[in-house]
């Protein structure tokens, strides 16, 4: 079973596809990731400027390999059911998702996320609930 196939099995994980810089992409919502990543695959689309970060940081990933982070995205537009939003994904070489949106991005959209039935809930202040 593929690391993919094992997360979208367990019960407390959330998938889906979003739109990053106008390009749909299969993510994994991780409340334990403090960071937001992208795979290279498929930034090559996105036309916006890959910046070298000043302190690459080593990330581990669910499989126990660590990976070192270089590079990142800045203020990638997210959308989320007509709503945008904006991330920072730092570019890191996996296979299993496109993006991997972690706890920056959850909490600058005030996410709420149910994993008994894998939804995820944005309530942004004085506007309506996306879902």
């Amino acid at each position: 079973m593929s690391c993919r196939q094992t997360v979208e099995a367990s019960p407390d994980i959330v998938t889906g596809i979003l739109t990053v810089q106008s390009h749909d992409v299969y993510a994994l919502i991780n409340p334990g990731s403090t960071l937001s990543y992208v795979t290279p695959f498929v930034t090559m689309e996105f036309g916006i400027e890959l910046e070298q970060l000043h302190e690459p940081f080593s990330v581990s990933t669910p499989v126990g390999e660590s990976i070192l982070a270089t590079r990142a995205y800045r203020s990638c537009v997210v959308m989320v059911r007509g709503r945008d939003t904006i991330v920072d994904l730092i570019e890191l070489g996996m296979v299993d998702f496109d993006v991997i949106m972690g706890m920056d991005w959850l909490y600058s959209c005030f996410a709420k996320l149910d994993c008994r039935t894998r939804t995820m809930r944005l309530e942004f202040p004085n506007d309506p609930v996306v879902e």
